[in-house]
């Protein structure tokens, strides 16, 4: 099982659910599947605009 993560500086994270959530990076989705996490990121990269 995964959780995702997003850092400070707004990376996201496909991450071990097993595993310690690193300093500074919050979990925004899961415990669920990788798949699952998966289709979260892509939700959360399709509605954030492009930088120019």
């Amino acid at each position: 099982m995964f959780l995702v993560l997003v850092s400070p500086s707004g990376q996201y994270s496909i991450w071990p659910a097993v595993l310690q959530v690193p300093a500074g990076w919050l979990v925004v989705h899961g415990v669920a599947s990788r798949q699952s996490c998966a289709d979260h990121v892509d939700a959360l990269r399709a509605d954030q605009p492009l930088a120019a």
